[in-house]
């Protein structure tokens, strides 16, 4: 794993990082027998990232997919239940091989890692205990 992060952090010198790379949002949704767009949204790629680990409940492995795809070949279609949507890179020169591909996410979850701890050291640790409820005696 070491291996991997420092070899992350290497190949990431060169390449730009998630804040700096734009994509086109375009969201189709279902409704009915039809699609309706929801329109076009300019955004930092890290942006979508970080969308996509809240919602695929963070699934490291579907969102770095989803990654790879939108660096490596300019374009993606994401499905899901009620609409989908087609992410394109802005900017073509952006694109870059699969190796950079999964060393600017890996540094984008180490630096939102990062961040988060660092947030996190004002506020105190807290306990929090979850019991099962007990069974009620039977009535008599």
């Amino acid at each position: 794993m070491g291996y991997l992060l420092s070899f992350a952090r290497m190949a990431s010198v060169s390449s730009p990082r998630s804040s700096e790379i734009a994509i086109k949002e375009s969201k189709l949704f279902s409704e009915g027998l039809g699609l309706q767009s929801g329109g076009n949204l300019i955004k930092p790629l890290g942006e979508k990232i970080d969308e996509y680990m809240l919602k695929l409940g963070y699934s490291n492995s579907q969102a770095l997919g989803i990654v790879v795809q939108i660096l490596t070949q300019g374009k993606v279609r994401v499905d899901f239940r009620d609409f989908n949507e087609r992410l394109e890179l802005v900017d073509a020169s952006d694109l870059c091989n699969r190796v950079q591909a999964v060393a600017l996410f890996e540094e984008h979850l180490l630096a939102r890692q990062t961040a988060e701890d660092l947030d996190d050291q004002g506020n105190p640790t807290q306990r929090v205990i979850v019991q099962t409820p007990r069974p009620s005696p039977p009535d008599r």
